[in-house]
């Protein structure tokens, strides 16, 4: 380091009263007034935590709107993202502050025989008493302030864009759950029928085998094919209550909270919509509006901002020293100037990380627009697809399978078919319900993808 020292007496002769109120004036003056004159002015109070509520009030007949409501409050996957935008914000504040000024006050030269003689004027011996106040402040040089504060702004932006993200992919996370668990609901209202049907089924063979129509084997052959029925309806009420569950987890509520029966209000089936944008418009949304691709794209000006900085840091900061000086009777001031001699290295390794975290932002930034357009092409092939599904089912598939049992039915009732076409029927009806069920979850599940693939609606309301 080198130092340039500039310096001068004042007269000697002072009483102690004067060097008692001299250091009184440079105190309160490096303690009250120098924040304010660098800038900076009085601290400000540290923010409260937000109380987090450890009830959450879910409607006993929970639709899919309020649901995603309540994400939006109680998540806690999403108020994890939101605290890292405070962690970033908090970064930002460190970032933009200036260095803060240095006193120094230190008293030498004592006499270890008389250390309480000659406090404040010469003495007989060699050394008089010294009594020094120093007051350093660094200035940076090389714009690093806000090349700083400027990389901190880009973390805070790419923080709120994975708050996004993260509600992008509950909220994609969250429908699919609430749309199991009215799938599961609709699986048991078709459970429901189908055992209804077996009882009439029963009732008919009963019949038959009673009128001699029918030999007795039949029936006991039907009897043991009804627990078929009755397992499908135990497991469709086993995946609307773990559906329902997952709903649950997803809105925060606890496992207590959740005792009394919960209701999903939806309906599962729809008629299709028509997608309004084309594919080249689908996948433009999604690298404009997509918050992982925005988050990327922060990241990148972020390292570039960081970069610049670790150049910046080959710009010497310089360090100003105020003085003064009592030496016996004598009273001095002075004036320091510190910087930096750059003679082992001039950041070259913080120039060389720089230029790797660019790299590295940009890759996973070409990552992030790729599998954007990926997912974007994915969930459209996946919406063509089940839209075509479902037309199948709704038009055609089901209509001709509820006619088939009960041609089926009317058949056996006149000894026209046997019981094995009978069941054969039942059998295929019972298949046609729950793939025409899951058509339309496959089809509601499409837009939700697609919607989540684009970061925006994809369909009319």
């Amino acid at each position: 380091m080198r130092a340039i020292s500039v310096g001068g007496v004042w007269p000697s002769g002072r009483r102690r009263v004067h060097l008692k109120h001299s250091l009184s004036v440079l105190l309160v003056s490096c303690c009250g007034l120098v924040p304010h004159a660098w800038g900076q002015g009085a601290t400000a109070a540290p923010p409260r935590l937000p109380v987090t509520s450890s009830q959450v009030d879910v409607p006993r007949q929970l639709t899919l709107e309020v649901a995603e409501q309540l994400l939006m409050q109680y998540n806690l996957t999403v108020s994890a993202a939101r605290y890292g935008v405070d962690n970033a914000r908090a970064q930002r504040l460190i970032a933009a502050v200036r260095p803060n000024p240095t006193l120094t006050l230190g008293a030498e030269q004592f006499d270890l025989a008389a250390p309480g003689r000659n406090l404040v004027s010469n003495s007989n011996s060699a050394a008089n008493r010294t009594y020094t106040a120093r007051l350093n402040q660094v200035f940076e040089r090389g714009n690093k302030r806000a090349l700083r504060t400027a990389a901190a702004e880009f973390q805070v932006q790419a923080a709120e864009a994975q708050v996004l993200d993260t509600i992008r992919a509950q909220v994609l996370q969250l429908r699919q759950a609430f749309y199991t668990a009215v799938l599961a609901r609709d699986n048991v209202r078709v459970a429901r029928e189908n055992l209804t049907l077996t009882q009439d089924t029963e009732r008919l063979i009963k019949t038959r085998v009673t009128a001699g129509d029918a030999p007795e084997w039949d029936l006991i052959k039907f009897q043991a094919s009804k627990v078929q029925f009755e397992r499908d309806l135990v497991t469709a009420r086993l995946l609307l209550q773990q559906a329902v569950r997952d709903v649950l987890t997803f809105v925060g509520a606890a496992l207590s909270e959740a005792d009394a029966p919960l209701e999903v209000v939806g309906e599962l089936r729809v008629e299709p919509h028509p997608v309004v944008f084309s594919l080249e418009e689908l996948r433009q949304a999604a690298l404009d509006t997509r918050p992982d691709v925005l988050a990327a794209q922060r990241s990148v000006e972020a390292a570039r901002r960081t970069l610049d900085l670790a150049y910046a840091q080959r710009h010497r900061d310089i360090d100003v020293a105020l003085e003064y000086q009592r030496v016996g009777s004598d009273n001095t001031i002075g004036a320091i100037v510190s910087f930096p001699l750059f003679l082992s290295h001039k950041f070259e390794g913080q120039i060389n990380q720089g230029l790797a975290q660019v790299q590295q932002a940009q890759v996973t930034f070409d990552q992030a627009k790729l599998q954007a357009m990926t997912d974007v092409e994915k969930a459209y092939q996946a919406y063509q697809a089940s839209q075509q599904m479902l037309q199948v089912y709704t038009t055609e598939a089901l209509a001709k399978a509820e006619a088939s049992f009960r041609i089926a039915g009317v058949s056996y009732r006149q000894g026209a078919t046997s019981l094995l076409e009978l069941q054969e029927a039942q059998r295929t009806l019972n298949q046609t319900r729950v793939a025409a069920n899951q058509a339309a979850f496959d089809y509601r599940m499409s837009l939700a993808q697609l919607e989540q693939a684009t970061g925006k609606r994809v369909v009319t309301p």
